[in-house]
């Protein structure tokens, strides 16, 4: 018999195990509620925002259709149901997280659908498709909501940044309304913003928007009048019927006409009549006026010409003196020269070399103070020509230079579309490169009314560049632009 003693159990009692087990369910709950709260968590940020918005009729809305801001889906109709008063609908729609802060105090909604009349057509994607919410947000700024009341009608069109804003006063509405075109040639350039009596409603005043890059096209004596979409012309040869677009034949428009002859540009505000009409000739004028992304480019850092004239005196008959000039306009460069066309500073041979004087930026000078020969030799062609020429004094402080590196060599090999920099803005025209026609002197410029003798000398700048590439000069009704 071995002596070993068999070893002693371990016993635990009751109330230890209970404790232990109690302690590992308390862990376990605690981990089930860490990743309730952790699941709940990711749900919420990944559902979005719940809203309302309440409508008088729900037109047709539905579960599932979706709310649109530019034509990009930022939420979904949840569900719609009666309000409490039972006098509208309430339309609940999820946002998505993207869209998180666009559903603040000042959003507005309206319900997308199909409107034809006799005064407007709008939403006429939702005429085989599915009706939607459309919205413009809040200002950034704005506290965040989550009940709205919604429009019945889409809001009054905010302007593009930059448009100018004018009225029309009409005598009558004329079928005009809101968000129809303004039209200049027949392309779109504008929209009327609103429609409503004038304040004391003796007129019909309309809202328009002219867009930013072709608010330089609308002059002081600029003519709008009002267009149906529709014209029928009878006579002799039978009826002739001349229709636009069917939403212009259905909203109408606006129509303008600016002069050959420009006058300045306008201002937000400024105030126009609306004509029912237009008159004939107003169809006809054909204004060369500078416009588009090329000329914003541009319009603040045009070059400043400045007036340069000549004075001589000519020996007639009997001895008698007879004094003559010749003037236009000359470009201060920022390496002290000056670019102006040749005939401006050479004098003709009969010139008497002691009477010769040139002025310019306050200054009068003889051929003594200059660095080039102010007499023509006798084989000198001066005309359709550009040259430089330096002062022995330097210029005012006050004149505006040009900078040298932006004045090309020649001309471009190709023609371009180009802008006449004259000193006064209204009179800066653009002339399309269609009308430019290379010479051997040049480019000539054709059919061109607006160029007067006012232009002789004056800058022509690259719609492309932004380079001065040549001068201005015109001699018996030909207008040549020719390199510097």
């Amino acid at each position: 018999m071995s002596d070993a003693s068999p070893p002693s159990p371990t016993i635990t009692t009751i109330t230890e195990a209970s404790t232990a087990m109690r302690t590992r369910l308390w862990w376990i709950a605690l981990f089930c509620a860490l990743m309730s709260a952790g699941l709940f968590w990711y749900a919420k940020q990944g559902s979005g925002d719940l809203i309302a918005i309440q409508f008088a009729d729900s037109c047709g809305l539905k579960a599932e259709d979706r709310l649109k801001y530019r034509g990009v889906e930022i939420g979904a109709v949840e569900k719609i149901e009666l309000n409490r008063e039972r006098d509208g609908v309430l339309v609940y729609v999820r946002m998505i997280p993207q869209s998180r802060g666009m559903a603040a105090e000042g959003a507005r909604f309206w319900i997308v659908r199909p409107s034809v009349s006799l005064d407007s057509i709008q939403g006429l994607d939702t005429i085989l498709g599915a009706k939607y919410l459309a919205m413009e947000p809040a200002p950034g700024d704005a506290r965040p909501a989550v009940r709205f009341k919604g429009l019945e009608t889409p809001p009054i069109v905010t302007p593009k940044e930059g448009s100018l804003e004018i009225l029309l006063d009409a005598s009558t509405r004329g079928g005009l309304e809101s968000n129809a075109p303004v039209l200049y040639r027949g392309f779109r350039i504008g929209q009327v913003v609103q429609v409503g009596f004038a304040s004391d409603a003796r007129t019909v005043q309309a809202r328009c928007a002219i867009d930013a890059e072709y608010r330089d096209l609308v002059r002081k004596n600029s003519k709008f009048w009002n267009r149906s979409g529709w014209r029928v012309d009878v006579g002799l040869s039978g009826i002739k019927l001349d229709a636009d677009t069917l939403a212009q034949m259905v909203t109408g428009g606006v129509e303008m006409a600016t002069p050959t002859d420009p006058d300045r540009a306008v201002s937000t505000g400024h105030r126009f009549k609306l004509h029912d009409k237009a008159e004939a000739e107003w169809n006809s004028w054909q204004p060369s006026l500078a416009h588009g992304e090329a000329w914003n480019r541009v319009a603040s850092v045009l070059p400043q010409p400045i007036r340069i004239a000549m004075r001589w005196q000519e020996v007639r008959t009997f001895g008698f003196r007879k004094s003559q000039q010749i003037s236009g306009w000359c470009l201060p460069l920022s390496d002290g020269t000056v670019l102006c066309l040749s005939e401006q500073i050479v004098a003709p041979k009969s010139a008497l070399p002691d009477s010769i004087v040139l002025e310019f930026a306050g200054q009068s000078l003889t051929a003594s103070q200059f660095s080039v020969d102010l007499r023509a030799k006798k084989d000198a062609v001066a005309n359709g020509r550009v040259s430089r020429f330096s002062t022995a004094e330097p210029l005012p402080a006050e004149v505006t230079r040009w900078a040298s590196q932006s004045v090309a060599s020649q001309l471009p090999d190709e023609v371009c579309d180009i802008f006449l920099a004259h000193p006064d803005a209204t009179s800066v025209l653009a002339i399309a490169s269609s009308r430019l026609t290379p010479v051997e002197a040049g480019w000539l410029v054709g059919d061109l009314e607006a160029l007067g003798l006012d232009y002789h000398g004056v800058p022509a700048l690259s719609a492309k560049t932004s380079q001065v590439i040549g001068l201005v000069s015109l001699s018996k009704g030909i207008a040549t632009i020719v390199a510097p």
